[in-house]
């Protein structure tokens, strides 16, 4: 399944983006950094990065500090170094507290590399506190809580997310790349709530239709006949066992009536 999250270096949300300037788009140097991530020139990157954090540090510009710590965060991620990742993504999150993508970012590296299932849960539900109206914000903060409880067994809780993301305006998310796929690979992958799931894929694929993409168009409907076809086998299979329970049943009462008449 294709997966994207949310891009904190040039996303702005629907609240906030008539009031504050978007630092992120206008940094050249910012995009000369991801260049270098790009072609993997790793440590180049790296000494750039640092050099405008020096100088954000220097003028106090708390923002452009936030933006870079967050943008070395990502560089330690291509890295795999994700102690170092999450770290730098904390001072982000402490130098732009009002950025909801990046407490999202902190809760998927808790939840996909520390296993801190509880912490990445709390983390989240700040977010949803806010009262937040971003509906890309609120649609990756349900599909990341969704995985988290899923991964603590908790199922009931899990499918409650993702019945309340099924209920979301999926026109609000404007384009599919703004869709957070990563559940449902995992809920699929596990067979949990295939029906929902199914649902959820329907309504990305109207998006698709509606935003004119016909690249996520073609793969989402082809991911809704694999899942058919999925369905389908599990169906199959759970007859098969029923019918092998009923004949074992039948078996073994066969064998044992003449022992019922003797005595």
């Amino acid at each position: 399944l294709l997966v994207q999250a949310p891009n904190p270096y040039i996303y702005m949300t629907n609240e906030n983006q008539n009031d504050q300037k978007d630092l992120a788009i206008n940094d050249k140097n910012l995009y000369q950094a991801f260049r270098l991530m790009k072609k993997k020139e790793f440590e180049a990157a790296a000494e750039l990065i640092k050099e405008c954090l020096a100088e954000a540090q220097a003028k106090q510009d708390s923002t452009q500090e936030g933006i870079y710590y967050s943008a070395l965060g990502v560089l330690y991620k291509l890295k795999n170094e994700y102690k170092k990742a999450y770290k730098c993504y904390q001072h982000a999150e402490h130098l732009l507290p009002d950025d909801h993508s990046l407490k999202i970012i902190t809760a998927v590296l808790l939840i996909e590399q520390f296993h801190q299932y509880d912490s990445a849960i709390r983390k989240l539900d700040k977010i949803l506190a806010t009262g937040t109206k971003d509906p890309a914000i609120i649609h990756h903060t349900l599909t990341s809580q969704a995985i988290a409880l899923f991964h603590m067994r908790k199922k009931d809780e899990a499918k409650k997310k993702l019945e309340d993301l099924i209920a979301q305006d999926f026109s609000a998310l404007r384009f599919v790349v703004n869709v957070d796929f990563k559940m449902i690979d995992l809920f699929t992958k596990k067979g949990f709530e295939l029906g929902l799931c199914k649902e959820f894929l329907q309504k990305a694929l109207v998006l698709a239709k509606n935003s004119k993409d016909q690249t996520y168009n073609v793969v989402i409907e082809e991911l809704i006949t694999r899942l058919d076809l999925f369905q389908e086998a599990q169906e199959a299979q759970k007859s098969q066992k029923a019918q092998k329970a009923q004949k074992t049943k039948q078996t073994q009462e066969a064998q044992d009536a003449p022992k019922k008449k003797k005595k």
